[in-house]
């Protein structure tokens, strides 16, 4: 693990990350040489690191101050007792040990938007000020590198602040939405979102002067450094003799790229959405005024609920509040988050407000969202069912619809309902789904088909685990491409014992919870063992995931039982000692379930683990052969930065099947087999070589009329759509034009210039979710799902304008001569 800290995000600071103890430097060219070898992890000559840091000096003059720095540097190490051998120095390079020192710039540039509020809370805490805040290197070459360093960490913490401003709007915490908007604006004082978000907050909360105050502010400020007024969706609040709440901000906005686009709060859109209904009564006999203070405290406790599971907060009275998922960014885990969270609020009311009752019912279906709502329509068919369906429920009962629980049945424990007014089961528990032996992996319904290449590549590297001791794979591919079952089927052609493989499936939630599915692996491994040894249960922690028992002694019992907890409120995390009796704990399992034989081990989607689940992996890979473990890593997409749990190895691209192996898929459904001819034809475009999709598309009964989107796939895709924020327009309006567009007519409909355009398109090639044809001007959807998706985001009136708009492009184009 990290030897050393580095905090350089505001004043610097030095630690030794195992004892904690602060390290100072003795002046700032000490300082300014150990945040650049850290920031530029490469080797460097001593040339031209003298030449950086001293270009006032003769070179040989440079050089000596160099070699002064470099001793210097090496004995505060030695007095913090760290390693010297943490920067590498000889005759001619010179680079530092990166992978064992921790630094904050790291962390916080490697952020990836995730609709968490603690997640996205953490990260902002990171950013405690300026790269290097009060340091200011005379060199010229040196201090435009600070600068630019400088200029990147902050337009990061912008980024940073507009996405906790939607996802806190969102939840209704406007008291942290207004100190969030008041750190933008001090960070960028001309940031058009933060101002607009406090005008439209104090608008909605009735507050005029407030608002006025700060649009005259905004207004004086961008007349003076801009010599123009504020946009027109910002005069237009206060043009309006009554003011009309504007829908709220899209939570995921997409790097800026000039252009046209219609205001988000000026047209409406359809999205799958997850709705919590929520009631709440008193069991024991009170006054209005009781139940007022109790009832409020209860909320609060349920909203700080709902945002850790990023539900959209809408109180209506002082015993019913709605939550909605899914709006206003799809995510594909909506239906199992609101089931999650009606559980979560279920279980803090019994423990901690045991005079109140609660009824609770969720519902998911598509439903219309769009201006004039501050949440989706509160007075909706989708809303009207989960009320029903709560005012039915006995006490204390949480139900949900027929249509939520489609794909949830494995994650919930549900039990039918015969008396409620829609068809509908009640949910006991959650399951717990994140580790899985061997035979989860076994195939269903349907036989294995293609893959002979992936099957033969694995061979490989499963012989060379045999004679090696241990190897490592990575599997990387999208989301349905077929991944676990692969690893299914080569694991099936092996012989292997079904209680030494075993599986970990990572969880988004779980980036929140540190180690929570590994240890549940090591939970499973003493079940399968069946083990009957030691008593000694460890305490249970924050996730709730802990091994009930397991072979080991009581300084590692306490170290597994508190390590969760402690590594997330101190993130300096542990020492390189604690991290080897911690693994080694975890691994004791596996030598007693090894046998002499490799044990296998699997971790799924490693892009939702955390960073200890991942330094696991890691001390996994460094002793893989001395373990016996043939170690198999599946991932969505290729990390940002390699390191030592994702770095080189045996790793491979799993693609969509071809058209024959997908034709060998379908034809083993009786749904497939009984269309017609150009029915399955139509399935096989649809679902692009993607085997998830095939299957879904399969058992979702589709009219031959007008084809519509699994709902099961529709948030899955959806998600990627969101992600681009306002220029998701751009691609539904793309989706009317069809499966391919030209630039031409794309860049008519929307009245932009060709140059804008381009600018687009290279925003969502970008996203993975257009390709470029080889004919110039000319692009088409990766996925005929993400159009389809996107085309039904469209109220039928927009369809309607497109396709005219298309109609008369196709005219010009036709009548222009050649």
């Amino acid at each position: 693990m990290f030897s050393a800290r580095l905090n350089l995000l505001g004043t610097f600071e030095f630690f030794n990350a195992e004892t904690g103890q602060k390290i100072k430097l003795a002046y700032t060219k000490l300082i300014l040489l150990l945040t650049y070898l850290a920031l530029e992890p490469r080797a460097h000559t001593r040339e031209s690191l003298a030449d950086l840091l001293w270009p006032e000096l003769g070179a040989q003059d440079a050089k000596a101050n160099l070699r002064r720095a470099l001793f210097n540097l090496q004995q505060a190490f030695v007095q913090a007792k760290l390693e010297k051998t943490l920067v590498y120095v000889d005759r001619s390079i010179i680079h530092l040990a990166k992978e064992r020192f921790w630094v904050d710039v790291d962390e916080f540039e490697n952020w990836e938007k995730i609709d968490c509020i603690k997640l996205t809370d953490q990260q902002l805490g990171l950013y405690r000020g300026p790269l290097l805040d009060g340091i200011f290197p005379a060199g010229e070459r040196l201090a435009n590198w600070l600068q630019l360093r400088r200029a990147q960490c902050e337009q990061k913490n912008i980024s940073l602040l507009e996405h906790a401003i939607a996802l806190q709007a969102n939840a209704g915490e406007f008291d942290v939405v207004e100190r969030r908007c008041r750190q933008l604006i001090s960070v960028d004082f001309l940031n058009e979102l933060g101002h607009s978000r406090l005008m439209h907050m104090y608008l909605e909360m009735g507050n005029q002067a407030a608002a006025r105050k700060i649009y005259d502010s905004y207004c004086s400020m961008t007349r003076q450094h801009l010599g123009t007024s504020p946009p027109k969706e910002i005069t237009s609040l206060f043009d309006k003799s009554a003011y009309q709440p504007p829908a709220i901000i899209q939570a995921a906005s997409a790097n800026p790229v000039s252009g046209k686009f219609p205001t988000p709060g000026t047209r409406r859109e359809y999205r799958l959405v997850s709705i919590l209904y929520v009631e709440l009564f008193p069991l024991v006999k009170c006054d209005q005024e009781a139940w007022l203070r109790t009832s409020t405290a209860v909320i609060v406790r349920l909203r700080g609920v709902l945002s850790k599971y990023c539900g959209t907060f809408r109180q209506q009275s002082n015993s019913v509040v709605i939550a909605y998922f899914g709006y206003p960014v799809a995510n594909e885990f909506i239906t199992e988050w609101s089931l999650a969270a009606g559980l979560a609020i279920r279980q803090f009311i019994e423990e901690e407000f045991r005079h109140v009752g609660i009824r609770s019912a969720v519902h998911a279906d598509i439903m219309m969202t769009g201006p004039g709502y501050t949440l989706p329509d509160i007075l909706g068919e989708c809303t009207t069912i989960a009320r029903n369906l709560a005012e039915s429920a006995r006490m204390g009962a949480l139900l949900a619809s027929e249509e939520t629980r489609h794909g949830m049945a494995s994650l919930f424990d549900m039990k039918s309902v015969n008396d409620a007014p829609h068809k509908a089961f009640e949910v006991h528990a959650l399951r717990e789904p994140y580790s899985a032996p061997f035979d989860s992996f076994l195939p269903g319904c349907s036989t294995f088909v293609g893959r002979a290449d992936e099957l033969h590549a694995l061979d490989l590297a499963w012989e060379k685990a045999s004679v090696g001791g241990g190897a490592c794979v990575q599997l990387i591919g999208e989301a349905g491409v077929g991944k676990s079952r692969l690893i299914g089927e080569f694991l099936g052609t092996k012989n292997t014992q079904l209680g030494n493989a075993h599986c970990v499936r990572f969880h988004i939630d779980n980036l929140l919870s540190p180690l929570h599915p590994v240890l549940a692996l090591v939970r499973s491994l003493e079940e399968a063992l069946g083990s009957t040894r030691s008593d000694e249960s460890i305490a249970s922690a924050s996730a709730g995931a802990l091994p009930k028992t397991i072979s080991i002694d009581s300084s590692e019992s306490t170290l597994l039982s508190r390590f969760p907890k402690t590594h997330e409120e101190n993130i300096r995390g542990y020492s390189i000692l604690e991290r080897e009796k911690l693994f080694s704990a975890i691994a004791g399992g596996l030598k007693v379930s090894q046998k002499g034989s490799l044990a296998i081990l699997v971790f799924e989607d490693v892009q939702w683990a955390d960073h200890v689940s991942l330094d696991f992996i890691a001390w996994l890979r460094e002793k893989e052969s001395s373990l016996g473990i043939f170690l198999i890593i599946t991932c969505r997409k290729r990390p940002k930065t390699s390191g030592p749990a994702l770095g080189p190895g045996i790793v491979m691209d799993i693609k969509p099947l071809d058209m024959a192996a997908a034709t060998s898929m379908a034809l083993q459904f009786p749904q497939f087999i009984e269309a017609t001819p150009a029915r399955q034809s139509h399935l096989l475009k649809m679902a692009d070589g993607i085997p998830l999709f095939l299957e879904r598309l399969l058992q979702t009964p589709n009219p031959e009329v007008h084809f519509t989107c699994p709902k099961s796939l529709r948030n899955l895709l959806m998600e990627g759509i969101d992600m681009l924020g306002e220029i998701r327009l751009v691609l539904c309006h793309a989706a009317c034009i069809g499966f391919q567009f030209g630039l031409h007519v794309l860049a008519e409909i929307e009245s932009v210039s060709l140059h804008i355009c381009r600018q687009w398109m290279k925003t969502l090639i970008a996203s993975g979710l257009i390709v470029e044809k080889p004919e110039a001007g000319q692009f088409q959807f990766r996925r005929r799902l993400v159009r389809e998706v996107a085309y039904s985001m469209l109220t039928l009136e927009e369809r309607q304008q497109i396709h005219a708009r298309v109609a008369r492009s196709n005219q010009a184009a036709s009548a222009c001569p050649q």
